[in-house]
């Protein structure tokens, strides 16, 4: 490891093959909007649950990294990623079919600095070549684990944070 300019760590190796992102539709209609690689309008993408769109959200922008990067799942290395739920539940499930090694982690909003992080000093001291970091988010869980829960009809304040929906 080399540092530059105090305790920045400088990295030799480490590049971006390829990024993408899926949003909800609120996402959307942000000053990003058009911007995206897939955006789900129903906030569920067909699922049953929050945690299973969630998880829908993870695998789809894994998907386009992989197809961006035209890579298959086995030539990745490791896959790091986080969500805001316990467990890991929207990665661990959106992730499992791919049978790529997998380290969940959990930093809340640094997930997916945490991630990028720990994936360049991975590829930087040569012990893999090829990491994805993925992260994810829903509003709707996360209101319910954070916030006020969905389901008591809890009214938010004018000035509630918003969780994005995405990955």
């Amino acid at each position: 490891m080399k540092y530059c300019e105090g305790r920045t760590m400088c990295f030799r190796k480490p590049s971006v093959l390829s990024f993408a992102s899926v949003v909800g539709k609120a996402e959307n209609d942000g000053p990003y909007g058009g911007e995206f690689d897939e955006v789900i309008d129903d906030n569920k993408g067909g699922a049953d649950t929050w945690e299973q769109a969630e998880a829908l959200f993870q695998r789809r922008a894994v998907n386009h990294v992989l197809r961006k990067a035209d890579l298959t799942p086995d030539r990745i290395d490791l896959v790091i990623a986080g969500d805001l739920l316990n467990q890991c539940v929207g990665s661990s499930y959106g992730l499992k079919d791919y049978f790529m090694p997998y380290l969940g982690i959990y930093g809340a909003c640094s997930t997916f600095a945490e991630g990028l992080l720990l994936s360049a000093a991975l590829v930087n001291a040569g012990y893999m070549d090829t990491v994805i970091a993925s992260t994810s988010s829903h509003y709707s869980t996360a209101e319910r684990q954070f916030r006020f829960p969905l389901n008591y009809g809890g009214v938010r304040t004018p000035t509630s944070q918003w969780t994005a929906t995405a990955a």
